[in-house]
């Protein structure tokens, strides 16, 4: 999923208002609130700024925000232009409708593979996997998810309560089907299965083709809806083969979950669902009872960009940019713990996945260590839904947003910081 800042404040400040706004009513409701407004939890370890002590000066390498610079500003000024000074404007300045502008759709549609019609402009990856989740699962529905998760992820299924969630394994070539097809043949009945099929969030494999047909077909056979929520894969570091998966082009059985927050940068809120088409007509129907469309403006702005054939250049230097930095940190990480960490290379988005070889470690103590030297980090515990054993001792590092300064740097806190607590 898109919106992966890292330390923000979405969540802060959930429990002074609670203490501070009204009182709770029976059965723990708050006053004045609905059962779900009164039920939603703060964000526990993912995210959770209460957690975070370093101040002034430290490195987040923590968050999912891409790095500016490599953004495409000048598409962002040239399209600007050609729409405000453009002589049909003001006629753009209406409600558009609640699946988008017919341009951007049919861009899209024609990048997918996919009829019009299963096209839906979304404000943002995140705004794309809640409608998902509303449009697929009832209260008791089971959800199978993949472990390690996007945390994220999880608590877009707070919107609904008595949701199962049950956990599959992240192989180097992504989830594991196998491991699902066993379950399924015990009697697991999901509803829906949710994976991050290209440089997985936080693993970063990614699924191959043989894993997507076959995932597909017994998503056909057992009558369950795939998620594939995509938002890293036009980010490929040179070389990288990215295989073409057709699964949303070839089975309506998979909707594919889309942004354009780390190629045309996250401000913009944008990003685009890919729906069954006997199902589009609700959808519409279901978002023109949320917030009814996105933004026409943004819409115009993105669809002048991307169509641009500057527009691949700008990705594919991006992509050779973060490769730089996804080196840049992991001879880091080896200089500085050296035998210490078992690292997946990276080949594309975002993250570096690590695990410590020494599992004995207290890694709570070392995330409190590392943040009294200055580096912020996500725990791999916190992207952990079923064994504990996936998740134990690792942790995901950010190699977008830094600088390769900072990155070289927060790999000598991390040192420091493990001979602190490992003597």
């Amino acid at each position: 999923m898109s919106n992966d800042s890292g330390m923000n404040a979405e969540d802060i400040g959930t429990g002074a208002a609670a203490g501070a706004g009204g009182a709770v009513g029976a059965g723990g409701r708050l006053g004045g609130a609905s059962s779900l407004l009164s039920r939603l939890p703060g964000r526990q370890g993912f995210g959770d700024a209460s957690l975070v002590t370093a101040g002034e000066g430290a490195i987040d390498l923590s968050g999912g925000n891409p790095d500016t610079s490599l953004l495409p500003a000048e598409l962002h000024r040239e399209a600007a232009r050609d729409y405000f000074e453009g002589a049909g404007y003001a006629s753009t300045l209406g409600y558009v409708p609640a699946p988008g502008i017919a341009s951007l759709r049919a861009t899209l549609a024609e990048r997918e593979g996919v009829d019009l019609e299963r096209i839906i402009v979304t404000n943002g990856g995140a705004h794309g996997l809640a409608l998902a989740v509303l449009g697929t699962l009832d209260p008791g529905d089971t959800i199978v998810v993949d472990d390690p998760v996007y945390p994220l992820f999880l608590r877009t299924l707070d919107l609904l309560t008595g949701v199962t969630i049950e956990s599959v394994g992240v192989e180097a070539d992504g989830f594991d089907v196998d491991e699902l097809e066993a379950k399924l043949a015990r009697g697991l009945r999901p509803k829906a299965v949710f994976t991050v099929p290209t440089f997985h969030n936080p693993s970063g494999a990614v699924l191959s083709l043989e894993k997507s047909r076959h995932l597909t077909e017994l998503a056909e056979k057992y009558g369950f809806i795939v998620f594939a929520d995509d938002p890293y894969q036009e980010l490929a570091f040179p070389g990288v083969e990215v295989p073409e998966h057709t699964w949303v082009r070839d089975s309506e059985h998979v909707m594919g979950i889309h942004t354009f927050a780390k190629t045309l940068g996250p401000a913009l809120r944008l990003g685009w669902l890919v729906v069954p088409t006997h199902l589009s007509g609700q959808y519409v129907k279901m978002r023109n009872r949320i917030e009814g469309q996105t933004s026409g403006v943004l819409q115009e702005l993105a669809q002048r960009i991307i169509t641009r054939p500057e527009f691949a250049q700008v990705t594919r230097a991006a992509g050779a940019a973060y490769a730089q930095k996804a080196r840049t940190l992991t001879n880091a990480l080896h200089r500085e713990l050296p035998g210490q960490l078992e690292i997946i290379e990276p080949q594309g988005g975002f993250f570096l996945w690590a695990r410590f070889r020494e599992q004995d470690a207290d890694f709570a103590r070392l995330y409190d260590a590392a943040q009294d030297e200055g580096l912020v980090y996500q725990r791999g515990e916190w992207f952990g839904v079923g064994e504990p054993a996936r998740t134990s001792g690792c942790l995901r590092l950010t190699f977008a947003a830094p600088s390769v300064t900072d990155l070289e740097e927060g790999a000598v806190r991390l040192g420091r910081a493990w001979k602190r607590v490992t003597g």
